[in-house]
């Protein structure tokens, strides 16, 4: 018994010392460097720590200047460095990583600032730890894709692949409802005698509006 529960609290305390456990979530999809007509968001009260980003616009931070700012729903918007990063900026296989942010600024400056991160691949996802940055309006870019405009949908409701919303059925099939069909035969004496009978089809329609 003594042993189990010493492996039980060694599984807790792992899975607490992991930064892929955190609880911290970024769900925002402003942050996403397409976004240039919403602003408002400011990392100036981040608590630092490791955070997940679940956003449908994306969890991958901008590896090219957004110049002049105003992107990623802030003014001045931190992005991912490659300065003096040989090889991916991105880790692989479990590792983690040390990599500097820089913001942007409406100026045209796109290094006027710099914020050491850490970034670990957590197989299917990045987590990210976060300080906080100087001021308002900065906050940190997350993602490229935007919502899909009025009208239209895709699988997540972001870009890409946003389709006319009444369209959206299609690609689905629906099994088609039995239908009656006729045929008819001559008899012995060369009259023509009709049947009919309800078929089912061993096939499926494909539902579109646009044929």
């Amino acid at each position: 018994m003594i042993c189990i529960f010493l492996f039980l609290c060694l599984i807790t305390v792992t899975k607490l010392e992991d930064p892929c456990f955190t609880t911290k979530l970024i769900d925002d999809w402003r942050r996403s460097v397409a976004n240039a007509a919403i602003t408002g968001v400011c990392d100036n009260f981040l608590e630092e720590g490791w955070y997940r980003v679940i956003s449908c616009a994306g969890e991958l931070m901008p590896t090219e200047c957004p110049i002049g700012g105003y992107r990623c729903g802030t003014t001045s918007p931190f992005w991912l460095s490659s300065n003096n990063v040989t090889g991916s900026l991105y880790p692989h296989n479990g590792n983690t990583v040390n990599r500097t942010t820089c913001r942007a600024t409406f100026s045209g400056n796109c290094c006027d600032q710099t914020i050491d991160i850490r970034i670990k691949d957590c197989g299917c996802y990045y987590v990210y730890y976060l300080k906080h940055t100087t001021g308002c309006y900065s906050a940190y870019c997350f993602g490229d894709q935007l919502p899909c405009p009025d009208g239209l949908t895709s699988s997540t409701g972001f870009t890409p692949g946003c389709v006319n919303s009444s369209c959206s059925g299609i690609g689905k099939l629906k099994e088609a409802r039995p239908i009656r069909c006729y045929w008819s035969i001559l008899n012995e004496k060369r009259k023509k005698k009709e049947f009919s009978t309800f078929c089912l089809p061993l096939w499926y329609l494909l539902v579109s509006l646009i044929g």
